[in-house]
């Protein structure tokens, strides 16, 4: 099972999609399976209901949390396993369900089983938002957490190309994910700075490269003299952006240099580095080098507002 998260404004949307009544197309492979604390069972009264709820806190300005909670395909999941997982997740991510509005929809027009769970994150009693911050590693400590209260099956495997089955390659993302995933969820590692010192610790060399704009948009990793990439080992830039956004934008920031080509690519097609340190690539303006956090942070927000406003 895994967990993926996006948050946002537009209650009525969201839950039109859960609905399967989005775009005046009606999927009639969508069910309503729960709601909490919430007395409409149409797309339009929950979130109506929700914006209510939602409009008590002026600061939140996205007040939309929405997971899909995913099965490995071909594993038998009930209608009470899929409602006490999506139930469960929920208490795991901090949303009690005396205090908060959620809504769960299921959708059968996949080969594997899932739900879409919908959490107004400004609870009824109008206390705190529901936290975002570190959703990525959140997701994968409480899909773990789940798994083995209700005996469920592993992560789905990925499809492998033959070049994948070389032990030795498997070996190196294995010990990749396996650092990532519990960097990721350590408190402590709050840049991308301290996530890159963190893995050198490790024997790991990262390589994370932006576009002309300063965007994080590629990650790749070297150990044991292999590379692979981010997308191999299930995290994806846009995931690490995710990650360390809410912390501010100088953590975004990585460590000075100059750019160039420091030799010979590796195997993922990025440029080796001197001290085994970060490497990107900087876009130039008018006055010069781009500052890279700036840049990734202010591009990210303008196109967000941009998504809200359409």
């Amino acid at each position: 099972m895994i967990a993926k998260t996006v948050t946002g404004a537009d209650f009525t949307g969201a839950l039109e999609y859960g609905a399967g009544i989005r775009s005046d197309r009606t999927n009639k492979q969508a069910e309503l399976l729960s709601v909490a604390n919430v007395g409409s069972i149409d797309a339009a009264g929950i979130a109506a209901e929700m914006r209510d709820v939602a409009a008590m806190s002026s600061r939140i300005q996205q007040p939309v949390w929405h997971t899909i909670l995913s099965w490995a395909p071909g594993e038998q999941v009930n209608r009470e396993q899929k409602l006490r997982a999506a139930a469960r997740y929920c208490e795991l991510m901090g949303a009690d369900l005396a205090r908060h509005q959620v809504a769960v929809y299921e959708h059968r027009d996949k080969d594997h089983p899932h739900v879409h769970i919908y959490i107004n994150r400004v609870p009824i009693d109008g206390g705190a938002a529901l936290d975002t911050s570190q959703n990525y590693a959140r997701n994968v400590k409480a899909t773990q957490k789940i798994r083995k209260e209700l005996g469920m099956a592993e992560l789905p495997t990925r499809k492998q190309a033959t070049r994948d089955l070389d032990p030795s390659k498997e070996a190196t993302r294995g010990h990749v994910r396996q650092v990532l995933t519990a960097a990721l969820a350590n408190p402590a590692i709050r840049s991308l700075d301290q996530l890159v010192t963190h893995l050198q610790e490790n024997q790991i060399e990262a390589a994370l490269k932006r576009d002309a704009k300063g965007m994080l948009v590629g990650s790749s990793f070297r150990y044991q003299e292999i590379s692979v990439k981010g997308t191999d080992v299930g995290v994806k830039a846009k995931q690490l952006r995710d990650h360390f956004s809410p912390f501010g934008r100088e953590v975004l920031r990585t460590m000075p240099m100059p750019v160039g080509n420091y030799g010979p690519n590796d195997s993922a097609g990025h440029a080796a580095t001197p001290h085994g340190l970060l490497s990107f690539e900087e876009g130039v303006g008018e006055g010069g080098a781009t500052d890279d956090a700036t840049q990734n942070e202010n591009v990210w927000r303008r196109k967000k507002r941009r998504q809200r406003h359409q």
